[in-house]
């Protein structure tokens, strides 16, 4: 039922991913959120992008989320009529684009952004197309800023600017983000990214323009510059996910700060809960290449041994030239990476204060010590999967709801296969009833398997069954091999001594270990599957008092004394 990878795999579609059948291709081979670039394109565009999603999920049976990044304030070079050759020692004059007429035929650089020279201070760097380009200013005028070339190169349009010296007044949230967002939200996106945040408060403001729309739509925080950097804890308290965008981040900070801060921010968004998605030039030569760097693979896996809940693909998916092999080999870096875990962090050092943390967190460690072999989460919002997440439960975990928008949602979430059960979305009985039907059916289940299963939010507070965790034991089926046979051909075990003999029905035994915890003689004991079995010798022993049988819930157990 779906991967085995916990880590989601985020990709951006652009020309080179967006027709339905290649979006098609690219769900099945393990895309989980789809990201929407908004610096780029029309609303037509855009729309059409998310009907194909949408339909694609649709054919392929698979949902995924979509997230739509806005551009927010990114600085940029202006139209030029030709590319302009910026030399080491050259002093350049660098200001809004209404200053274009002025300064016809002399050394000036067009700027998107009207307060540039407002921002600006003597000596802060000024870098271009990514920090390959590299001045700093020496003088600041009336309407221009004079800077001098350190480290030259050609430049052409619509490069961008960075100022990483310089505290930008310009908002997080633009006119055009504004315009962006109103079309995202109409359109049902399930996550917003928002740009260049640089405190809490861009973040507040766009929450209380969504509470305004009355929409409930996560906030995708993108942490890219310095001050973001400076003030993480606080965001982190604020927003509902975190992006560690190592592009912007890199040119602003520094390459070689980059993984420090992107294994700190991790720490601290496992720590809290939220989940964090590591972005920017994860698979980069695969734009062009078939296989990856041995770089980039180790760069994911490392990526994965931080905690990170996700890995994001950028140009690889949306402009490459083979998108579908770039989310495979992901998938498959991901799934390696996987297997040797980060630590798991101590119980005690889990903030637990929540009433729906502290059930989840339970009911994946009942799973993993009884052995279990799914977690049932059924959940109304998916919150309460999101709270099982912070523990990074090794029982793989259904968060079943009838919540369309909540299935999109839970596709971010580290460890959950979202379930989709068509039912009424208050009636947890029935609710429940469908889903282990569904999985029966579906051969996901067999007799003796145990699975935990917990509410969790929404209307089923109204019923008293929320917060809360039981086990069951499935021993109404039988086995695929033998649901032909009769019930005397099951798989058994039968041990024949001079007092009668023992019988273990193996096809609907759950390895309880209950008849191991009554028996003092060692009779029954767990082979190296975990599987209960008799111990043919030490079975000798048994003086047919039957506590084992009375205590087995699944009706396993026969002891039949030899007639005298």
């Amino acid at each position: 039922m779906g991967s085995r990878r916990r880590a989601k795999i985020v990709a951006t579609l652009g020309p080179s991913s967006s027709d339905i059948k290649t979006i098609e291709s690219l769900i099945k081979a393990g895309l989980n959120v789809a990201r929407l670039n908004m610096s780029h394109g029309s609303h037509d565009g855009h729309l059409k992008l998310i009907q194909n999603i949408r339909e694609a999920s649709k054919n392929v049976g698979r949902e995924v989320a979509i997230l739509a990044d806005l551009q927010g304030p990114k600085i940029r070079v202006s139209k030029l009529d030709t590319p302009l050759e910026l030399k080491e020692g050259e002093i350049w004059e660098l200001g809004y684009e209404d200053q274009i007429p002025n300064f016809k035929g002399q050394k000036f650089i067009p700027s998107t952004y009207k307060e540039l020279v407002l921002d600006a201070k003597p000596g802060a760097r000024v870098l271009f197309d990514d920090g390959l380009l590299e001045t700093k200013v020496i003088e600041k005028k009336q309407h221009t800023i004079s800077i001098e070339v350190i480290v030259g190169g050609k430049l052409t349009s619509n490069k961008g600017i960075n100022l990483p010296d310089i505290k930008v007044s310009a908002p997080s949230l633009t006119e055009k983000d504004e315009k962006d967002l109103y079309f995202a939200v109409k359109n049902h996106v399930d996550y917003f990214a928002l740009s260049f945040v640089r405190e809490p408060q861009d973040i507040l403001k766009v929450k209380y323009l969504l509470h305004k729309l009355k929409v409930d739509i996560p906030i995708v925080s993108k942490i890219e510059k310095p001050e973001a950097v400076e003030n993480i804890d606080e965001i982190i308290k604020v927003t509902d996910v975190i992006m560690i965008a190592r592009g912007d981040m890199a040119v602003e900070v520094g390459n070689h700060l980059v993984p420090s801060i992107q294994k700190k921010i991790i720490d601290k968004c496992n720590f809290k809960g939220v989940p964090v998605i590591t972005a920017t030039q994860m698979l980069e030569s695969m734009v062009h290449n078939s296989r990856p760097t041995r770089a980039e693979a180790s760069d994911v896996a490392n990526a994965i041994w931080d905690g990170t809940d996700a890995v994001m693909l950028s140009g690889e998916t949306a402009t490459g030239k083979y998108p579908i092999e770039t989310i495979k080999m992901m998938d498959k870096i991901v799934e390696e990476a996987e297997k040797t875990p980060k630590e798991r962090p101590f119980l005690r050092n889990i903030d637990l204060s929540s009433v729906t943390a502290s059930n989840q967190v339970a009911a994946s460690l009942i799973a993993e010590k009884t052995n279990a072999r799914w977690v049932l989460s059924l959940t109304q919002r998916g919150n309460s999967c999101l709270k099982m997440t912070r523990f990074r439960p090794n029982v793989k975990v259904l968060g079943v709801t009838p919540s369309l928008q909540a299935i999109r949602r839970m596709c971010l979430y580290w460890g959950i296969t979202p379930y989709y059960i068509d039912s009424a979305e208050d009636d947890m009985l029935e609710l429940e009833q469908k889903v282990l039907q569904k999985l029966k059916t579906e051969e996901q289940l067999q007799n003796g398997d145990k699975i935990v299963i917990t509410h969790g939010d929404g209307s089923f507070f109204k019923h008293g069954t929320s917060n809360s965790v039981r086990v069951e034991i499935i021993r109404d089926l039988r086995s695929k091999n033998n649901s032909k046979q009769d019930s005397s051909q099951h798989l058994r075990q039968k041990v024949e001594f001079e007092r009668g003999h023992i019988i273990l029905d193996t096809d609907i035994c759950a390895s309880c270990q209950n008849c191991i915890s009554v028996c003092p003689y060692g009779i029954w004991e767990i082979n190296e599957n975990k599987e209960t079995r008799i111990n043919e010798e030490n079975a000798m022993q048994c003086v047919l008092d039957n506590t084992c049988v009375d205590r087995c819930p699944t009706g396993a157990i026969e002891i039949i004394p030899k007639m005298s």
